[in-house]
């Protein structure tokens, strides 16, 4: 019970109540809470040391509170009657007015997700404040100390606003101390005069209070990272009895008021018996055995009986080859490269419960080797991820000079440091390089021509990428400048180099120290001076503005030429999925042209622009966001 005030902006409020109202809240059709913790205080004398432990001292547990804790002091904290009683008395005792007792199961009762119920009567006076809270029992969020590890408020009531009991939560980015954290009142006109059950459900996607089954604060996770969410190390449970304070004592303490008891009848702990969704690659879609350069495809399925499926995602080891929001997930690869992969899915239901299916082993030819990690080839024009490098292990596919995966990432089992990006559109990237040391990525270059390649580049130092393709050096390497920090991005680019179309593999060998690459992209500036695709002389086509880019919804293709054929403009996924096309009626004779591509439905990501006007092609890449 930290420092705090839980009556928030009412801005906050709306917050909560706007995810309820929007569905983001859905009640389980059919959880199944089993019993796996519970003290029902049936035997009289002191509290069960095997389940609670007590905190000692004043000093005001930085709320400037009035109280002294005590020791297993029966006055304070006793089994009595089949209750648990904290009791605030006013008494000089180790330089303090009061005394009375805060228990917590630290190290006792420990739980990730689960439903708390404790079943109590609030005591009465004037600058009391009961608790009933958790706080991380172990966390390496942040500061490892409050408020980043997180604070969950199950129920809170001071005796100046009597009849009121308070609900909120606690973070890095969420707290009292920036007066926006997440909070809710509910009347219960009887709490000091009847018990009542004060309830937390906690998953990894929601946490909701309740008071005697009906809910109070609903707080969403909404895909929030640790400075929001926290809430994903196991918490432990806290009772305590209050004097005074910034809160409690907000409207002074009455001594006449004590002895003040906190009368709890019992607290149980559940977790849902009910199990993770179920996700499978059913048999028959799925060949586990495929020729190189044939089609591929693949389909998971989900299913939960307690809860629905919201999302199922498949994966090749670690790289993402398909998402949905419904039960069901497929993803297709034009031509599957020879090589050994791992394909898993992972299904998501509406409560945060995670299942991952068997993995599905798939070999295209007689053996593994060298391989690209997304199943096939990159398109060149086009975008990928620095951290997707081939498959094939050290020496074929990369050199790393440190043992072992150094970042926070993905690809753990391989030393080539992985960490998130904390660029804009998050994702992953290649840091902490050093001189000499390479990743691989097998490419397919749609046409040949002239291209310019961009790597999205942080650092504290000056540095240089070497390229080549197929063990043929770029005509120059692709030079940075320091960003002066590692988590400040910049593009850095390298133009006017010719690429022949085929199949290759692009080689980047780091010369430099401490550099993150996030990704590379290339784009194709025209044909080579021998050839102009066919074009007709002075009438070239120039694709002068893609915008706005990343987009929403719409973006706005421009372009001058000189013939009055159509323009045709197909969109592509970073797996070569042709996603869908837009035709001009015509070239607009001689004049600028322009056309407005609808994207509002398509998932947020990278894709690429192919836009032709007869036989000229220009490629461009285009980021929708979510």
């Amino acid at each position: 019970m930290m420092n705090r005030r839980v009556h928030v902006s009412r801005f906050c409020r709306l917050l909560v109540l706007g995810s309820l109202l929007a569905g983001h809240f859905q009640t389980v059709a059919a959880q199944d809470w089993r019993l796996v913790w519970s003290d029902e205080f049936d035997q009289d004398g002191p509290v069960d040391e095997t389940r609670w432990s007590h905190q000692v001292g004043g000093g005001g547990w930085g709320n400037a509170e009035l109280q002294f804790y005590t020791d297993r002091r029966l006055e304070n904290t006793r089994v009595e009657g089949g209750h648990l009683i904290i009791e605030a008395i006013h008494e000089p005792f180790s330089g303090h007015e009061y005394t009375s007792a805060r228990l917590r199961s630290l190290g006792k009762g420990d739980w990730l997700y689960g439903r708390v119920e404790v079943r109590a009567m609030l005591p009465k006076g004037l600058g009391t404040w009961p608790a009933i809270w958790m706080l991380a029992s172990d966390s390496d969020h942040g500061n490892r100390g409050w408020p980043d590890t997180g604070e969950i408020d199950i129920m809170e009531a001071v005796g100046h606003d009597a009849g009121k009991t308070h609900s909120a939560v606690h973070t890095n980015a969420l707290n009292h101390l920036m007066g926006n954290n997440p909070s809710a009142t509910a009347a219960v006109p009887t709490s000091a005069d009847e018990f009542h059950v004060y309830a937390l459900e906690w998953t990894p996607m929601r946490i909701t209070t309740f008071v005697d089954g009906e809910p109070n604060l609903v707080f969403n996770r909404d895909n929030a990272d640790w400075q929001r969410w926290p809430f994903d190390k196991p918490f432990h449970i806290l009772l305590n009895l209050a004097v005074g304070g910034t809160w409690g004592g907000a409207q002074g303490v009455d001594p006449n008021d004590f002895p003040a008891q906190f009368v709890i009848d019992h607290v149980r702990v559940y977790e849902d018996a009910s199990g993770p969704p179920t996700v499978t690659f059913p048999v028959a879609s799925v060949p586990t055995e495929v020729a190189p350069g044939s089609p591929f495809s693949a389909q998971a399925s989900a299913s939960d009986p307690a809860s629905p499926i919201v999302s199922v995602d498949i994966f090749q080891q670690d790289g993402l080859m398909a998402r949905t929001d419904s039960d069901e997930a497929a993803f297709s690869v034009e031509s599957l490269h020879p090589g050994c992969y791992a394909l898993r899915a992972v299904a998501t239901d509406a409560d945060g419960w995670s299942g991952v299916s068997d993995t599905l082993f798939v070999q295209a030819g007689d053996t593994c080797g060298q391989a690209p990690y997304l199943m096939q080839a990159w398109r060149i024009p086009g975008r990928f991820e620095a951290e997707y490098y081939d498959l094939g292990g050290a020496g074929v596919a990369w050199a790393d000079l440190s043992q072992g995966n150094a970042g926070t990432g993905i690809r753990q089992a391989e030393s080539v440091d992985i960490g998130p990006s904390g660029d804009l559109g998050g994702g992953y990237s290649i840091e902490k390089v050093a001189r000499r040391e390479w990743v691989e990525y097998s490419v397919n270059v749609e046409e040949a021509g002239v291209y310019r390649i961009v790597a999205r580049v942080a650092g504290t130092t000056d540095g240089q990428m070497l390229l080549s393709m197929d063990g043929m050096d770029l005509d120059a390497p692709l030079t940075y400048a320091s960003t002066s920090s590692t988590t400040f991005y910049r593009n850095a680019s390298l133009e006017g180099f010719t690429l022949e179309e085929g199949p290759a593999v692009l080689r980047v060998t780091f010369d430099g120290l401490g550099t993150r690459l996030n990704w590379l992209e290339f784009g194709r500036l025209g044909a080579t001076s021998t050839e102009e695709e066919g074009a007709v002389p002075g009438r070239t086509f120039e694709v002068t503005g893609v915008y706005p880019n990343p987009t929403h919804g719409h973006v706005r293709v421009v372009w001058k030429e000189g013939s009055v054929e159509p323009v045709v403009i197909r969109v592509y996924d970073l797996l070569g999925r042709h996603v869908r096309a837009f035709a001009s009626d015509t070239g607009f004779g001689g004049q600028a042209g322009q056309m407005v591509l609808d994207v509002s439905d398509m998932a947020g990501g990278t894709y690429v622009l192919r836009m032709e006007q007869g036989s000229q092609i220009r490629w461009q890449s285009l980021v929708v966001q979510p």
